[in-house]
C-alpha cells in the first residue's frame, strides 16, 4: 500500500463524513481496510468522528482504546491527541466523568500544539466539576492550567504590531456620554452567542445596558452566526469576531480596544479563551453566567453568582472574589417559542410521571439510586429520561446495564432520545428532577416555564445551586431539599398532591415571568452597579448589595 493509496481514501471518506453521509463515509474506510489489510492512524482517528457523529458512543470508545493500543508508541502525537481527547467526549457523554477528566489530561500531555493543551486541560476541568469534588481536588487541575501557562509564556516571542490588522480602532480613547463623563467600555468574551444556554442567559448584557454610561464590545470567540447572533449584534457598539486568532492576538486586540472590564461568559467550557485573563487583557477581569466553577485563574478578579447560588460571601472553590448579586446571577430571555402548557398528565394517565431532560452525563449513580427510592413510593410513579445516548441501540443497552448493576429496575423508565420538539415533551412530565452535585440550568427553567414543577437538593457551593437560586426567586423554597432524605420525602409529598399540581401547571410560566429571573430591566441595574463600582474603585470585594 502506498502513501497516495490510503491518503486517497482517508479524503474521500473525510469528504463524505464532512457532508453528513456518516454511512457511506463508513463504509468507505471498511471496505479500504478490507481490501487492503492495513489501516493507518489518520483513517482510524476520522472513522472515530464518525462514530461519534453517529453517536456511537460505545462503539466510539472501544474503537479508540483498540487504535491506542494498536498505535502505541507512534510519533504522530497529533493524532495521538485527537483520539484522547475523543474517548475523553465519550467517557463524559456515558456519564464516566471522572475517568474522562484523566484522559483528557492524557491528551493534554501529548498535545503538540501549546494552545491546545490548554483546551483539553479545560476539558479535564470541566469533567472532573461534573461529580463530587474538594477544592484541594480541583486545584491539582487549576494548577496544571497555570502551570501549562507558564511554560507556554516562556516560549513566546513579542507579538508583532500587525496583530490588530483588519480591525478598525477608536483613535480618541473611550467616548463620552451627552453630560462628558467617560463611558465605561465592557468587554464581552464567549463562542456561544448563537442558539445556545449562555445567550439566553446573556442577552440582556446585550439589550438592555445603559447606553449613556456603557460602551459593550464583544469578542466573539465562535463559528457560528445565526439569527440570535444577529439579534444579539443589534444596538452593540463594536462586535469582533476573534475565531481562530492566537490568544495574544486576542488580548492585544482587546487592549487596543481600551476595554475597562472583560466579562469571560464561557470559563473551562468548550472553544474559551481564558487565557488571555492571564495576558492581564483589561483592568478588570470578570467570570460567570455561562460556567459554573472557578476559573483557577488568579487574574480572574471576580465570579459573578448570587446569594441564593452562594450563600456565603467566600467559598474555599473559587480562586475568585463572589461577586453576589442580590437576585439572580443572570437574568432568562430565551429565544426559543414554548409551545402551550398542557393540563398535568396526571390527570388522564391517573400515575406520576417523573422526568429528567438533563444532559446524562450529570445523570450520576446516586441520581439514579436516589430517583429509584421515589419510585419506590408509589407503584404509579413513573420516570422519563431523556438524552441523545439513547438514540443508539448500544447507547440505550449501556444505560440499562448501567442502571441494573446498581440493583434498580428499568421497568418504570421511560428512554427517549434525542427531539426537536422537546419542549412539548414536558407536557408528560408531572414534575422535574434536578440532577446532582452538578445541578440543571437551561433544561430547570425549561421546565419551569413548561408548568413543571423541580425538585432540586441543595448543595454547597455555586454550580451545585442553581435548582436553589431558580426555586428561590419563584418563591418555592418548599421545593429545595437540604438533604437525600428530604429529596425523596419533596418528591413524593407533592406527587400525592394533584390539586397543588395542577395549580403549578396553570401559573408556574407566569410566575417566571413576573420574578427576578426574568426581569431584565431590575438585573441590569444589579449588574451596572456593579461594573459602576468595580470600575470606580477598581476591585471586586465588598460591594454594596
Amino acid at each position: 500500500m502506498t502513501k497516495s493509496d490510503w491518503l486517497e481514501n482517508y479524503e474521500t471518506s473525510k469528504a463524505l463524513w464532512e457532508n453528513g453521509r456518516y454511512d457511506e463515509a463508513k463504509n468507505e474506510l471498511e471496505s479500504f481496510w478490507d481490501k487492503t489489510g492495513a489501516k493507518t492512524l489518520p483513517q482510524m482517528t476520522l472513522y472515530a468522528y464518525i462514530l461519534r457523529s453517529k453517536k456511537l458512543y460505545i462503539s466510539e470508545i472501544k474503537h479508540i482504546e483498540e487504535t491506542l493500543e494498536l498505535f502505541k508508541g507512534s510519533d504522530e502525537k497529533r493524532f495521538l491527541a485527537i483520539l484522547y481527547s475523543l474517548l475523553g467526549e465519550a467517557y463524559q457523554r456515558i456519564g464516566k466523568t471522572i475517568e474522562a477528566a484523566k484522559i483528557f489530561l492524557i491528551a493534554a500531555e501529548i498535545e503538540p500544539n501549546a494552545e491546545k493543551k490548554f483546551a483539553e486541560i479545560s476539558n479535564a476541568i470541566f469533567a472532573r466539576g461534573a461529580s463530587d469534588f474538594s477544592p484541594e481536588e480541583m486545584e491539582v487541575f487549576y494548577k496544571k492550567y497555570r502551570d501549562t501557562w507558564k511554560c507556554y509564556i516562556s516560549l513566546k516571542t513579542p507579538s508583532p504590531p500587525s496583530v490588530t490588522e483588519g480591525f478598525a480602532f477608536s483613535e480618541s480613547g473611550s467616548a463620552q456620554s451627552a453630560e462628558g463623563i467617560k463611558k465605561i467600555r465592557v468587554g464581552y468574551m464567549s463562542p456561544d452567542l448563537h442558539a445556545h444556554p449562555v445567550a439566553d442567559f446573556s442577552a440582556s448584557l446585550f439589550f438592555d445596558y445603559d447606553r449613556e454610561k456603557f460602551e459593550i464590545y464583544v469578542y466573539d470567540l465562535g463559528s457560528v452566526e445565526d439569527e440570535v447572533t444577529q439579534a444579539l449584534k443589534q444596538g452593540i457598539n463594536v462586535w469582533r469576531n476573534v475565531y481562530g486568532l492566537s490568544f495574544d492576538k486576542i488580548a492585544q486586540i482587546i487592549k487596543t480596544d481600551e476595554i475597562d472590564i472583560l466579562v469571560d461568559l464561557s470559563g473551562h467550557t468548550a472553544k474559551n479563551a481564558l487565557p488571555v485573563f492571564m495576558h492581564r487583557a483589561a483592568p478588570i477581569q470578570l467570570s460567570g453566567i455561562g460556567y459554573v466553577l472557578s476559573t483557577g485563574l488568579y487574574e480572574t478578579d471576580g465570579f459573578l453568582t448570587d446569594i441564593h447560588a452562594s450563600s456565603e460571601e467566600k467559598s474555599e472553590y473559587f480562586v475568585e472574589k463572589l461577586i453576589r448579586l442580590p437576585h439572580t446571577h443572570f437574568c432568562y430571555t430565551p429565544f426559543a417559542t414554548f409551545p402551550a402548557v398542557k393540563n398535568s398528565p396526571c390527570i388522564k394517565n391517573n400515575y406520576i410521571t417523573f422526568g429528567s431532560f438533563n444532559n446524562f452525563s450529570k445523570v450520576t449513580d446516586e441520581c439514579l439510586i436516589l430517583w429509584n427510592k421515589i419510585l419506590k413510593n408509589n407503584k404509579n410513579f413513573k420516570l422519563i429520561l431523556k438524552h441523545s445516548l439513547f438514540d443508539s441501540k448500544e447507547g440505550l443497552e449501556y444505560t440499562k446495564n448501567r442502571i441494573n448493576s446498581l440493583g434498580i429496575s428499568t421497568e418504570r423508565i421511560e428512554f427517549r432520545g434525542f427531539s426537536e420538539n422537546y419542549l412539548e415533551e414536558y407536557n408528560d412530565v408531572d414534575i422535574a428532577l434536578d440532577t446532582f452535585p452538578y445541578t440543571g440550568g437551561a433544561t430547570s427553567l425549561e421546565a419551569l416555564m413548561m408548568g413543571v414543577p423541580l425538585v432540586t437538593l441543595c448543595g454547597v457551593r455555586h454550580g451545585s445551586r442553581f435548582g436553589v437560586s431558580f426555586l428561590e426567586n419563584l418563591d418555592l423554597n418548599e421545593l429545595i431539599a437540604k438533604d437525600k432524605n428530604s429529596y425523596v420525602e419533596i418528591a413524593s409529598y407533592i406527587a400525592s398532591d394533584k390539586e397543588l399540581l395542577l395549580a403549578l401547571r396553570q401559573n408556574l410560566r407566569q410566575m417566571m415571568l413576573n420574578s427576578p429571573l426574568m426581569d431584565r430591566k431590575s438585573y441590569m441595574k444589579d449588574i451596572e452597579r456593579i461594573f459602576q463600582y468595580s470600575y470606580e474603585s477598581k476591585i471586586c470585594s465588598k460591594l454594596p448589595l
